[in-house]
């Protein structure tokens, strides 16, 4: 026994020293913030290795597997590079603390992932989010710049050399700036957007038609746009064509047209861009004809992780001003940062907001350090989890303070217009979860088709059904199967025991709904809500655990704090997805959920809240 307690943290410790040594790649000598000239930051900054891809680390969780290699929370920065982030974030901060108009001190921010023989930066994603902390008072301004420098690193990997030489280095001075035009009001039976783009052989250019929208937070238009549509040639205009391409649109190009309209938000407007026979050469293509999806996939998980950013930033001064304001107010009974409610709401906003930072630098080493790694999921869980909590927590003060909140001593009110605008976005949280659970069970299903279809047919498999009933693991008494406990540290052992429950149940929820609905599942969208609830708590439990078990080994101040917020968090967590699976388990009609679609049938039929008053007679 005693030997077995030995051998393991050895295990563990030589498990981290591999993941660390081969995860944290470019520059291995080590080097002092005060060596690294501005000669290597900016002229010979090294090429960051990555590594081949892995298997997708959450939608293997949907099967019930977990890379273990991954546990361990990533360094994907090495010393050099981390000196050299450093000094540059420093610059920038002086550069914004200087009193200089907000344009000419953003316009360095623009540049941050474009390529070095255009001016840029070459950023990865785990560089960019630790700088555009920096912006993040800036919110507006912080959302242009982040989906710009998306754009420009999409063109710097995809674009043709005519559209780099054009383009890049006037992206990467600020002098042109580049929006998304992805979403639209109206959908298309035939296609997938209704904006489409069809070749012209004989000129070797495309014409676009449709119209898109998007949301700005200032008033200036974009210079360049990112354009997705669905593609047809001049021989298939009467048949359907479900690929999509991306384009780069000039806004001054013949033909776009732009338009703004004021939305409820404060300083919130919707930009409407009208394509109207817009000719676009060939060399503004992004990729190929048929690579609309996988360029759409990398901007939108881009966007996802770094807009996190921005949000966590903005919950971290909700928590920090409401900290203060109890810290230097008092109640009848005493100080009011000595009652209990005020203290649980607070330390339960800290361990969203340490929750959604571990997600943030997760997925962005993933993104850094593996070649094309499948971070679809991980990214908009990212989202969904940043954004999930923000307008309770920027209305906590409320809640807390009452009338109080929105005096003009206080900033509470302007934080809510924020959270606000920030939630609104461009997509609705419901869909991102939709596509979550979908995807998870896509990648499930192509592994578990035979065992769903012997669910589905008990009849024709008597031998299959007499051995699932004596399965010794439920989801009420799931069993563990990986032993999560020794990838992290010991003081995180209920941590690395919750989540491990937690991914055995999202295995068995997968397995019923899929046995339940087959291929009609994407109907049940409140089953698919709750898979997708599963999944994220799921990611944040292994985050955080991650990262706490990371501070604690090397020693990082108010480490013991890391461990007892991750081991808090999974635990409560684990309870919610408990829940959340027997829920999954017992079908829409425990569940109550087609009582609810009973409901709200009648309510479409009525048209109205149709109940009579409660003191109506019927006599």
């Amino acid at each position: 026994m005693l030997l077995r307690k030995a051998v393991r943290p050895l295990g563990r410790t030589l498990a981290r020293t591999w993941f660390v040594r081969h995860s944290t790649v470019a520059s291995q000598e080590p080097a002092d913030s005060d060596t690294v000239s501005s000669a290597i930051n900016n002229l010979s900054k090294p090429a960051h290795t990555k590594l081949p891809h892995r298997k997708p680390f959450m939608k293997s969780m949907f099967l019930g597997t977990v890379d273990t290699d991954l546990l361990s929370f990533p360094e994907s920065l090495n010393r050099e590079e981390q000196a050299r982030l450093t000094k540059h974030k420093q610059q920038l901060e002086r550069t914004l603390g200087t009193g200089e108009p907000k344009s000419s001190a953003c316009a360095e921010f623009y540049g941050l992932q474009g390529p070095l023989e255009h001016g840029g930066n070459q950023f990865l994603e785990t560089e960019l989010a630790f700088v555009n902390e920096l912006l993040a008072d800036n919110r507006s301004q912080a959302m242009i710049t982040l989906e710009h420098n998306a754009i420009v690193k999409l063109l710097a990997q995809h674009g043709t050399d005519a559209a780099k030489d054009r383009y890049l280095a006037k992206l990467c001075r600020g002098e042109a700036v580049a929006a998304s035009a992805l979403y639209e009001l109206n959908s298309s039976r035939h296609t997938m957007f209704s904006t489409v783009a069809e070749l012209d052989f004989t000129s070797g250019k495309w014409t676009l038609n449709g119209t898109k929208v998007l949301l700005r937070n200032d008033q200036t238009d974009p210079g360049l746009m990112l354009v997705i549509a669905s593609t047809k040639t001049m021989q298939k205009r009467n048949k359907e064509d479900g690929t999509i391409a991306a384009f780069l649109v000039d806004a001054n190009a013949p033909g776009v047209q732009i338009t703004h309209s004021e939305l409820g938000s404060k300083g919130l407007a919707r930009v409407t861009v009208q394509l109207n026979h817009v000719e676009v050469p060939e060399t503004h293509l992004v990729g190929q004809d048929t690579d609309g999806g996988m360029i759409l996939s990398k901007f939108l998980s881009a966007v996802r992780v770094q807009s996190s950013v921005v949000r966590v930033a903005l919950l971290k001064k909700v928590l920090n001003s409401l900290t203060d304001f109890c810290i230097n107010s008092k109640t009848a009974t005493g100080d009011m940062m000595d009652i209990e409610i005020v203290r649980e709401q607070l330390a339960r906003m800290a361990s969203i907001i340490y929750a959604s930072e571990s997600l943030i630098y997760m997925t962005a080493s993933l993104m850094d350090d593996f070649e094309n790694q499948d971070v679809e999921m991980e990214a908009a869980i990212t989202k969904v989890f940043s954004t999930g909590s923000l307008i309770n927590f920027a209305a906590l003060p409320l809640q807390l303070l009452g009338p109080q909140a929105l005096s003009k001593e206080c900033m509470f009110e302007e934080l809510f217009n924020d959270a606000l605008k920030m939630f609104v976005g461009d997509e609705s949280i419901d869909s991102i979860n939709f596509f979550i659970a979908l995807s998870g069970l896509q990648h499930a299903g192509v592994h578990t088709f035979e065992t769903i279809k012997k669910d589905r047919n008990p009849a024709m498999n008597p031998s299959y059904v007499l051995s699932k009933l004596f399965e010794k693991t439920s989801i009420e008494n799931p069993k563990k199967f990986a032993e999560l406990q020794q990838f992290f540290h010991p003081s995180l052992e209920p941590a690395a025991h919750w989540t491990e429950l937690s991914i055995v149940r999202l295995k068995l929820a997968t397995e019923c709904v899929l046995s339940r609905h087959g291929v009609e599942v994407i109907e049940r969208h409140i089953e698919l809500s709750r898979l997708a609830n599963i999944a994220t708590l799921i990611y944040a439990m292994a985050a955080s655990a991650s990262r706490a078990s990371r501070s604690y080994c090397i020693g990082l101040r108010h480490a013991a704090q890391d461990v007892h917020l991750a081991n808090l968090f999974c635990r409560e967590s684990s309870e919610k997805i408990r829940l959340l699976a027997l829920e999954l388990e017992k079908g829409p009609y425990m569940t109550g959920d087609d009582d609810y679609n009973v409901i709200a049938r009648n309510l479409f039929r009525e048209k109205c809240y149709y109940f009579e008053h409660p003191i109506t007679k019927n006599f």
